[in-house]
């Protein structure tokens, strides 16, 4: 980490405060800007390459004034971290900064060592964070729907005719299931790729500033009556693509305002008289029944039918398994990129546990399991991975986990519980032989005709094999 590369800004209303600091931080050879309240902080956060705000709390007898500037500078960019002090320090607003997003929290009088160390640990992880950042960036290059399931073909031929319009879209399905992905790969193909894609992730965004978010806000603060402004998503995505991921946890009052926003593709800024007017793509997603949703009161009718122009549906994972095949191979590829000598085999037991398995956390869920094993069997060459090596919640050893595949469930009858063994037993074995009676016959050991009528018999679809 080259320190005379960093820039990190102080804040307290007292000037004595912010020197001391500031000559701590410069003679281990970082470089410091000081800001004495809330709009000097603001204008140089945005106009400076700030790596790091250390902040006090209350200023200019505002209890709330370094949290206001932790809110701000978390909406503005995330990947700065923001360290709080206090002279007045209790745990109470201890956990407050914490929830807003501060790295940390240093009470005043503090010794300079301590203070330096949080400074290398709060730049060590904003590293780390802009690393993760840069490589989801280059996964989304490569971004691509994988799979060869009917419901995936369908979804790659609706892909094709999406980027040619302008159309809205609302995705649904549950978690993990990829909207995120489908979104972001209708925006690439689209004429708006060379523009932004913004998100606005619905569930994390506070009540209390999501019209400042979403919209912006204009404020004049100074004698020369200039106009500060701060844009809104909206502003940010002009020309782009405007995500609203899980919609229905917008407030419904703000719903109403994004009805009026997407309707008009203009939109008034908190504060402020004028009119700005940009140029749009929304994309929606959730993983909530919408329907119902309406019914209950979370979710605006008219919202709804002005979102919903065209409807696409991600199945969950148990429903497409013919894909699961597909995705092992395309993560195992992607997460060992760097392992030249990566040699990992799924056997043909553990992939029947993959495709009998209820995957709750879908495709995220897989993706996770399949990283658990490159790390805990990576290193052999030539693993052949077998079920007793999955991790315990496809094991069935996490009492969340589903239990389909547990035939020894006490409370059936033995003859119940043979039928769910049978059931089981050959379910997989017709997804090792992909459906092949001869020979899954040959291997279970009964006649053709024989199998086929236990088949019948325990109502198994043949076809879901081939």
């Amino acid at each position: 980490m080259i320190k005379n590369n960093i820039s990190i800004l102080i804040i307290d209303d007292e000037n004595d405060i912010c020197e001391m600091v500031s000559i701590i931080l410069k003679d281990e050879g970082y470089k410091t800007k000081i800001a004495n309240n809330f709009d000097e902080a603001i204008n140089i956060i945005q106009n400076e390459n700030i790596s790091l705000i250390i902040t006090d709390i209350w200023m200019n007898n505002n209890t709330k004034a370094g949290l206001e500037i932790l809110q701000w500078s978390k909406e503005y960019n995330s990947l700065i971290p923001v360290i709080m002090m206090s002279g007045h320090g209790n745990i109470e607003t201890a956990m407050i900064a914490a929830k807003t997003g501060a790295f940390d929290f240093i009470e005043k009088p503090f010794k300079s060592e301590r203070l330096l160390l949080l400074v290398e640990k709060a730049l060590n992880d904003r590293n780390l964070k802009i690393k993760i950042s840069e490589f989801e960036a280059k996964e989304n290059e490569r971004m691509e729907l994988i799979g060869k399931s009917l419901a995936i073909r369908n979804i790659k031929t609706q892909l094709n005719k999406l980027s040619t319009n302008n159309s809205r879209i609302l995705i649904t399905g549950p978690s993990g299931s990829g909207k995120e992905l489908v979104a972001r790969l209708i925006h690439k193909k689209s004429f708006r790729a060379s523009f932004p894609f913004i998100i606005a992730s619905c569930a994390t965004l506070s009540p209390e500033r999501v019209e400042q978010v979403l919209f912006g806000w204009s404020n004049v603060t100074d004698k020369n009556n200039t106009n500060n402004s701060n844009v809104g998503l909206f502003e940010q995505a002009n020309h782009g693509t405007l995500f609203f991921d899980e919609i229905c946890d917008l407030p419904l009052e703000t719903q109403g305002k994004l009805v009026q926003a997407i309707q008009d593709q203009s939109f008034y800024k908190i504060d402020s008289n004028n009119k700005v007017h940009v140029d749009v793509r929304i994309i929606s997603a959730s993983n909530q029944n919408l329907l119902k949703s309406i019914e209950k009161g979370i979710l605006r009718e008219d919202l709804f039918y002005r979102l919903s122009v065209v409807p696409i549906e991600m199945l969950p994972l148990n429903k497409r398994t013919d894909d699961i095949n597909s995705l092992v191979e395309y993560f195992f590829k992607l997460l060992t990129k760097d392992l030249t000598s990566f040699n990992l085999n799924l056997s043909p037991e553990t992939i029947a546990i993959f495709q009998n398995y209820d995957w709750p956390g879908n495709i995220r869920q897989l993706k996770n399991v399949l990283e658990w094993l490159i790390i805990m069997h990576g290193s052999q060459k030539d693993y052949l991975i077998k079920p007793t090596d999955l991790p315990p919640e496809i094991l069935g050893h996490d009492p969340m986990i589903n239990k389909k595949n547990n035939v020894a469930d006490l409370e059936l009858s033995l003859k119940d519980a043979r039928k769910v063994f049978e059931a089981n037993y050959l379910k997989q074995q017709l997804i090792r032989f992909k459906g092949n009676i001869a020979r899954t016959s040959n291997f279970v050991g009964m006649d053709r005709s024989a199998l086929h009528r236990k088949i019948k018999e325990l109502d198994i679809n043949i076809n879901k094999f081939n």
